[in-house]
């Protein structure tokens, strides 16, 4: 019964919340006042501020009580996927080349290199209805005696056996710009060399080895991409941002 009531005291706080009748800054009811207004014991009310305190709803100031959280506003969240997120359909991937090399100062810093270790540079073009409009450079730690499966590479969704294996430990983080394309992007993309283009950066990792699995260099044209982020109030964990 005790936990149906915690439950019932929580809803009801986050509902003034929500609502706006408690706002940001302002200090909740005592535990005393909060005892007899929803008729309970004290570690009931402890038990419901605390939840609430967990899920980022509301602060504890010791010796004052419990104020509501600024939330913060300037958080978004966005689903991206740099293959079923395009605007178009993906069709086609070309593998143009697989190289076995020792890495850039820049590669050896991110992939976090042993001495000497060399790295596989995989270059890709991605297609739609036949037209090249994306090119993706890949670069992962060179496993000696493991050999590289260019068939693999060649499909976009290449790493979904890691992924799905490693789901729970996986760590992605992407960095979004525009920049301008080289020489042989505009050529290979049909683009004009004064046309700006997405270049979105992605390295991915185990969070619990801390291995680097690979970064990536992505480049597309803006009329393939849009990007929408909304504020992630409806997140799993429903905390306020």
């Amino acid at each position: 019964m005790s936990d149906v009531l915690y439950l019932a005291i929580v809803a009801s706080l986050k509902e003034k919340i929500i609502k706006g009748r408690l706002k940001p800054g302002d200090m909740l009811n005592s535990e005393s006042s909060l005892m007899k207004e929803y008729s309970v014991g004290r570690m009931t009310i402890r038990k419901s501020l605390s939840l609430l305190s967990n899920e980022g709803y509301i602060y504890s100031v010791p010796g004052k009580g419990n104020f509501v959280c600024k939330p913060e506003v300037d958080i978004f969240q966005f689903k991206f996927n740099k293959y079923d997120g395009l605007n178009t359909h993906i069709d086609r991937v070309k593998l143009l080349s697989v190289k076995v090399k020792f890495p850039t100062k820049q590669i050896d810093r991110i992939l976090n290199m042993d001495e000497n270790q060399k790295v596989v540079e995989a270059t890709r073009i991605l297609c739609s209805d036949d037209k090249e409009i994306a090119m993706e450079v890949i670069y992962l730690p060179y496993v000696q005696n493991q050999p590289v499966i260019e068939d693999m590479l060649k499909f976009a969704n290449y790493l979904k056996p890691i992924e799905e294996k490693l789901a729970f430990v996986l760590d992605k983080t992407i960095n979004i710009s525009v920049t301008m394309p080289t020489k042989e992007m505009s050529e290979r993309l049909n683009i004009n060399q004064n046309e700006p283009i997405f270049e979105i950066i992605e390295t991915i990792k185990n969070g619990a080895s801390h291995e680097i699995l690979q970064v990536s260099w992505f480049y597309v044209s803006p009329k393939y991409l849009a990007i929408k982020a909304a504020t992630p109030k409806d997140s799993v964990d429903k905390r306020i941002f």
